[in-house]
């Protein structure tokens, strides 16, 4: 008895029944790729030479996974153009949310239909599958031999078969970052730096010894430092796409080698995170606090974890004293890698102003600029002259506020004890930001 397909085409018995068995044969061939260590290339390059059309998968922002028998066109602008006013975005997302094949017909002399499917893996939909219907005129022989509901059959089944693959690399892909990630935590925390598999470990993750790498730590606080973390590695493979980059807990760890060309990786670390911190604040609706440390150079693989412990002081030290958004090279630390170790900054605070308190008192009161002058004479070695040059008075006035520091305060400076507790004074309420700052 003779059959209708679809597409208005009557076959015999015999003939539908060939074309049944060729249907049945697609499908077990594709279910066979599905079983086997099969690339979505091979199930395209199948479908399109089974079905005589032209063949796409592409992934959920409409950019091309693979494809066969349709040359280099833009599939998605023939697409975009089928559905017309219905548009291709209701298109997608009726076939992704009825999770079934449906068809696009041709416009008006376009000679062709497109079938979409959605390929799904698990319960997401990862992507489409797409063939194009060619029309009879421009078809070989055998294109006619499927109806339009056989090729909706054969191409549902072949996305089934594109969402096993997809699934598959994705697990691989998934078991890939996990050992990267265990790589990178092994380097980070090593305790024996004289295992000799903490060297093949980092080559693993293309480390070079003897190149030089500076490890930087990125921390966020809040509710959105995961959507900030993400900036973050982004950003950093972006700026130097040879540095080791992980996604830690509570922060972005990234290892920068020292410029191809010559430099120092430690100036290249520093690039590196403000154009991290750059990054984020150019975001709209990331105002979550990032600030980033920054150890010091290691040449081995085995000194890795020392740059790491650096660069997390240095973090916890911009965070404490330098507030967010800051960049703290451990090798600036200088005395305050002793002062981190104080666990309440009031105490700091309490200290300093026990020592220059009086100070204090007499700037509020008089103006005269006691603490920045104290500040230059110190950082210039006690030179009145070039403490001057900083602070743009002649000498003769440094010379006189330092006797009246000495006045107020009852400190000789001249005395190395007394001279040492200013310096500390000093040094503590330029990192807290001054008298008045409080955090």
């Amino acid at each position: 008895m003779p059959a209708a397909g679809a597409t208005g085409r009557r076959f015999g018995g015999s003939d539908e029944a060939a074309v049944l068995r060729r249907v049945v044969s697609m499908c077990g061939h594709l279910s066979a790729l599905a079983s086997q260590n099969t690339e979505l290339a091979d199930v395209v390059a199948f479908l399109a030479d089974g079905a005589a059309a032209g063949v796409v998968v592409l992934d959920r922002r409409l950019d091309v996974l693979a494809r066969a028998g349709v040359g280099d066109r833009d599939v998605v602008a023939v697409l975009r153009g089928q559905a017309g006013v219905t548009g291709l975005r209701t298109v997608l997302a009726a076939a992704a949310r009825n999770r079934r094949a449906l068809t696009v017909p041709g416009t008006a002399g376009a000679g062709s239909a497109t079938i979409v499917a959605p390929v799904s893996v698990g319960e997401d939909v990862s992507g489409y599958l797409m063939t194009t219907t060619p029309c009879p005129s421009m078809a070989p022989a055998t294109a006619g031999e499927l109806t339009e509901d056989m090729r909706l059959l054969v191409t549902e089944h072949a996305a089934m078969v594109c969402g096993v693959v997809l699934g598959r690399e994705l697990v691989v892909t998934a078991a890939a970052g996990r050992a990267r990630q265990e790589l990178v935590e092994g380097l980070l925390l090593a305790r024996d730096r004289d295992d000799p598999e903490i060297d093949r470990w980092a080559q693993h993750l293309g480390f070079e010894p003897g190149r030089g790498y500076c490890a930087v730590a990125i921390g966020a606080a809040g509710d959105r430092a995961p959507a900030v973390f993400g900036t973050v590695e982004a950003a950093a493979g972006r700026l130097v796409p040879e540095a080791i980059v992980a996604t830690r807990t509570d922060e972005v760890v990234a290892l920068v080698p020292a410029p191809p060309g010559g430099g120092s990786p430690v100036d290249a670390a520093r690039a590196l995170a403000a154009g991290c911190l750059a990054a984020t604040a150019g975001r709209i609706g990331m105002r979550t606090p990032v600030a980033a440390g920054v150890g010091n150079p290691c040449a081995s693989a085995a000194e890795i974890s020392r740059s790491y412990t650096e660069a997390r002081h240095a973090l916890l030290a911009g965070e404490r004293l330098g507030g967010t958004g800051s960049v703290t090279a451990f090798a600036d630390l200088g005395i305050h890698r002793l002062l981190l170790r104080v666990p309440d900054v009031a105490d700091l605070r309490g200290f300093a102003e026990e020592v220059v308190g009086t100070l204090i008192a007499e700037e509020r009161n008089g103006g005269t600029e006691y603490l920045a002058t104290l500040s230059a004479y110190f950082e210039h070695n006690n030179s009145p002259r070039r403490a001057a040059e900083k602070l743009h008075v002649h000498p003769n006035t440094v010379s006189y506020r330092i006797r009246r520091i000495e006045a107020i305060t009852g400190l000789s400076l001249d005395v190395h004890r007394d001279r040492l507790m200013a310096e500390v004074a000093v040094e503590i309420l330029d990192a807290l930001g001054g008298p008045g700052a409080r955090r």
